[in-house]
């Protein structure tokens, strides 16, 4: 291909300059690709009926036949990368009209640049169409900070007359300043860190390739098929990257299982922005987005518990579809109409949607072990005593704009206990008239509000009025979710008045909750089944240690003292009630006594040491009704000793204080 390199004029950018357009040093890039080129697919959607579908995955390719295709920096590329074999990204998508428009700025009519030359030519030019994701222009940016700073743009489009069309053109944007670039040094001119590739239109410009034989060369060395019959898309490749580099450094050594490939890591970045559109058939604005990773479809019910509950929580505020969920219950979503009087024409100004749940619906607890929201968002707060509400917001396109844990989104809701965790997401009623603001929609007043890198609203002044339409928002965002929980919660202590005793505010199981001194068997307690007797009170169980893991259980240490006829020991959780009562499992369940599922789960014990004893067999016993694992059974053998063990705990109401109980006995035989 030829190249042409960007002459140095008044008020150009330079290489430098753009790499640096979008400010942001928080996102990972990765994130940020993604956000911008599916956001780049959403707002190219074609008219057919068919669900966006999008790809993103990683090709290996030879780089002595691809850099033959780059004149003018062939050496430069051989010299800067040592290996033979490379790596490229490449992000794909279908159904949309691809990089339409004009293919060189002598055809531009009527001041309508189109697709191509905006992506591929442009800069700082943002999308025309009034509900399209950005209204700066400047995501685009991020493509040349992934690699090398060069990147293949490839597309197929329709053209008027029926006939379809490939086109193909690349650009380099590298900085200037560094003494390793790839465009060659003209003493003559500074440099731009700026080139295009192409076929030659002028002397001194080019334009895409539309020859299709050449076309499928370049495409075949990069190991990518062409679309084909009456496929319509945008494919961008972005050559030289190393996948390692791209994955963001963890901190805390949290073990996220999807910082350990750039393709797990991607599958997780396309849910964490796009899970409202994500397979959803019922998505007022456009087309559902059916993505994928190599090929790998994410389906709706396919994605991780916190963004499936994000998903449900968008579609129950848009369209008033209950769908089943495997996650959270119907009673427990709220909605609330958010009231701004003033400067809108309908007071509605949308809806935020909301839940609490806790550690087993988020499937954090045994078998399944998933991360905490907050690490599946890389906050770092999870370890916390109380859990922040996570906020979220968007608008038409269906991209979060960002998750919210502190700030005025979340101002004044309550934290809460460790176990649980409040998810809410704010949908605008885009289509509302401003009718102090040259009747633009909500919509509009919001993309126009964006930051570049699309992260948050702010407040606009149109006419020299100041409006405060995003900061009224949050705040009753906030107020709204406060007040539905207290309400919750003083119905709750009127409706649990006297049944418990004394709540723990932030931890799960804490220490003064145990005690060195456990429950003694009740004295009449003689027999609970056949052969089985008392034993003498020697027998002893004392805490050595609590505290809590990584996920949010609690590790009890314990050393249980046996006396040389007891050869049976259990272990059970109860929860303390008023008057030094104590409440079971199977009493717990009772509908004359509480009704619901016991609170406490034994997930796991773990016996370290065994002084004089042999341990024959452990067994565990669950709730009659609801099948809670609340009971550990010891069966020993020997002489009088000592055993030393931990016991691991859960719990979904950590408002209660447990205590264990242990019960110790003789068999006159095991079997």
């Amino acid at each position: 291909m030829d190249i042409e390199i960007a002459e140095m004029s008044r008020m150009s950018e330079r290489g430098s300059s753009l790499l640096r357009l979008i400010q942001n040093t928080e996102t990972p890039v990765l994130d940020l690709l993604v956000r911008e080129s599916i956001q780049n697919s959403l707002d190219a959607a074609d008219s057919s009926g068919c669900p966006i579908k999008f790809d993103i995955l990683v090709n290996k390719f030879n780089k002595k036949c691809v850099s033959q295709h780059f004149s003018g920096i062939e050496n430069s590329l051989e010299e800067k990368f040592s290996g033979i074999e490379q790596s490229s990204l490449i992000v794909r998508d279908w159904n949309t009209t691809g990089l339409t428009g004009p293919i060189h700025h002598d055809y531009i009519k009527n001041d309508e640049y189109g697709n191509l030359l905006k992506l591929v030519y442009e800069i700082s030019m943002p999308q025309s169409k009034k509900d399209a994701g950005g209204s700066w222009g400047l995501g685009k940016t991020v493509y040349y900070r992934i690699g090398a700073g060069l990147v293949v743009y490839y597309s197929r489009v329709k053209k008027e007359n029926g006939q379809y069309e490939s086109r193909l053109a690349a650009c380099l944007v590298e900085d200037e300043s560094k003494e390793d670039t790839l465009l060659p040094v003209n003493i003559n001119s500074p440099k731009r860190g700026i080139a295009w590739w192409g076929v030659k239109h002028t002397s001194n410009s080019t334009m895409p390739l539309t020859n299709e034989a050449e076309i499928k060369n370049i495409l075949r060395d990069f190991d990518v098929s062409p679309y084909a019959e009456d496929e319509t898309g945008t494919t961008v490749i972005i050559p030289f990257i190393n996948p390692k580099d791209l994955i963001p450094q963890e901190e805390n050594n949290q073990n996220l299982w999807w910082h350990s490939s750039i393709e797990y890591y991607l599958q997780i970045a396309i849910q964490r922005w796009y899970s409202p559109r994500i397979d959803n058939w019922s998505f007022p604005y456009g087309k559902p987005l059916n993505p994928s990773v190599n090929g790998e479809l994410i389906r709706g019910e396919h994605m991780e518990p916190l963004f499936s509950i994000i998903r449900e929580l968008y579609i129950q505020a848009t369209s008033h579809v209950s769908l089943p969920s495997r996650y959270i219950y119907q009673k427990d979503i709220l909605k609330k109409d958010i009231i701004l009087y003033r400067d809108l024409s309908n007071n509605v100004a949308g809806h935020v949607v909301f839940t609490k749940v806790d550690k087993d619906q988020l499937r954090m607890t045994v078998p399944y072990n998933k991360k905490s929201p907050f690490q599946f968002l890389e906050y770092n707060d999870e370890y916390s005593d109380n859990n922040h509400p996570i906020i979220t917001f968007t608008r038409k396109p269906g991209l979060v704009i960002n998750y919210e844990t502190v700030g005025k989104w979340v101002r004044g809701i309550q934290k809460t206990e460790n176990d649980k965790y409040i998810i809410g997401i704010f949908v605008p009623d885009s289509d509302n008239i401003m009718k102090s603001a040259e009747n633009i929609t909500l919509e509009e007043y919001l993309r126009k509000s964006e930051k570049a890198d699309h992260t948050s609203w702010s407040d606009l002044t149109i006419n020299n009025k100041k409006f405060t339409i995003t900061d009224r928002i949050q705040k009753k965002v906030a107020s709204s979710i406060s007040e539905a929980y207290r309400e919750n919660e003083q119905t709750t202590s009127r409706n649990k008045s006297g049944a418990l005793s004394k709540a723990l505010a932030t931890h799960l199981l804490p220490p003064a909750g145990f005690g060195s001194q456990p429950g003694v068997v009740p004295e009449n307690h003689k027999k609970t089944k056949k052969g089985m007797e008392k034993t003498f009170p020697k027998d002893s169980f004392n805490i050595i240690n609590v505290y809590r893991t990584a996920t949010g259980e609690m590790q009890v240490g314990f050393e249980i003292n046996i006396s040389n006829r007891t050869n049976h020991f259990l272990l059970e959780p109860e929860i303390e009630a008023e008057g030094n009562k104590k409440i079971a499992g199977d009493q717990w369940e009772r509908e004359n006594v509480i009704g619901t599922k016991f609170p406490v789960e034994i997930n796991d014990v773990n016996i370290k040491d065994c002084e004089g004893l042999e341990l024959l067999k452990l067994d565990f016993s669950y709730t009659k009704r609801f099948e809670v694992k609340n009971k550990i059974l010891l069966h020993l053998n020997g002489n009088s000793g000592k055993i030393k063990g931990s016991l691991t705990l859960s719990s979904y109401d950590t408002s209660l204080q447990v205590s264990i109980n242990y019960i110790s006995e003789s068999f006159k035989g095991i079997k």
